[in-house]
């Protein structure tokens, strides 16, 4: 069903806009691929990325982190 009603649809359009709609698909068919091997090892396994790999490690801030560097304090 879906299939007919692309050819109906491109029908009545022009050679270049025909064109276009390929060169659009082909590149959903791209986007496809690329985003399943990203995430996926095998077809079994998949992985997760994590925001940050340091994310179970502590970080320690400096306790003046939000204050203004004496540098800028000229232009508040």
């Amino acid at each position: 069903m879906a299939y007919d009603t692309l050819v109906r649809e491109a029908k009545d359009l022009p050679e270049d806009m025909i064109v276009q709609i390929i060169n659009f698909m082909r590149f959903l068919k791209y986007a496809s691929k690329k985003e399943q091997t990203e995430h996926s090892i095998s077809n079994d396994i998949t992985f997760r990325r994590t925001v940050n790999p340091l994310a179970d490690e502590f970080i320690s801030i400096a306790e003046d982190f939000d204050e203004t560097p004496e540098c800028f304090k000229e232009y508040l």
